[in-house]
């Protein structure tokens, strides 16, 4: 049974032209319609998102900016992107149906976050074509930021003639050798400055390497057992930089 309430406040958050930062008569209206229960104030500096915790909820950024973050210590080589006002954080994890929150969300300003239960999240969406049409339109603006961010801090990369997957590749071939099983103790981000790479291509790198079976990624961590060793070992093994 979908909430009314909550269905109403889905029609002011995305039934409107702009799809930007709500105003504060608009937030009011959604506070008094949903209380608490829904609706919160996150302040600057707080965590809206804790990596590793069960994705379970959509939050709905209503007004500020957030900063995602692969670990939290407001180091600026962890900042992965940055969110603003209509986004939907935690609908990567929704649609791809991972178990955990794959990063940190920190509110870069003051907030008010919309918090809703996956399973709500979808009875709304099944029930209503334009707010799904409206998170369409979200997640393609989201992706054409994300892709122009790539483009332009990817450019160095390109300069090499060697490609930046098999950099990482081939120095986790190396460091496997070492040991087996073999955990990187790097952070995403330190691994991303000794090989000199992009952190967002770094995590598309891994993605596409756990799907080739050559790592795994468990609770955070790249693991290399004998299985991914032999995957690595059949294709740099003969590799001479």
């Amino acid at each position: 049974m979908i909430n009314k309430n909550l269905k109403h406040a889905f029609n002011i958050i995305f039934l409107n032209d702009s799809l930007d930062n709500l105003s504060k008569q608009s937030i009011y209206q959604l506070t008094e319609l949903l209380h608490e229960t829904y609706i919160f104030q996150i302040k600057k500096g707080k965590t809206i998102i804790t990596q590793g915790q069960p994705a379970d909820y959509i939050y709905i950024l209503l007004s500020g900016e957030g900063l995602v973050l692969n670990d939290i210590d407001w180091n600026i080589n962890n900042t992965i992107d940055e969110v603003n006002a209509i986004d939907c954080l935690g609908i990567t994890e929704y649609l791809t149906k991972k178990r955990e929150y794959t990063g940190f969300v920190i509110a870069k300003t003051d907030c008010y976050v919309l918090k809703v239960h996956n399973n709500e999240f979808y009875e709304i969406l099944a029930s209503n074509f334009d707010i799904s049409f409206s998170i369409l339109k979200i997640l393609a603006r989201v992706t054409t930021h994300a892709m122009e961010h790539a483009e332009t801090q990817e450019h160095a990369e390109t300069q090499s003639t060697f490609p930046k997957k098999d950099i990482v590749g081939y120095y986790l071939y190396l460091k496997s050798c070492e040991s087996i099983p073999y955990i990187c103790p790097l952070k995403r981000s330190e691994l991303a400055d000794v090989l000199h790479i992009n952190l967002r291509s770094l995590y598309r790198y891994l993605d596409t390497m756990e799907l080739e079976g050559m790592i795994k990624l468990r609770k955070g961590k790249i693991t290399i057992d004998i299985e991914c060793f032999k995957k690595l070992s059949h294709k740099y093994q003969s590799l001479i930089l």
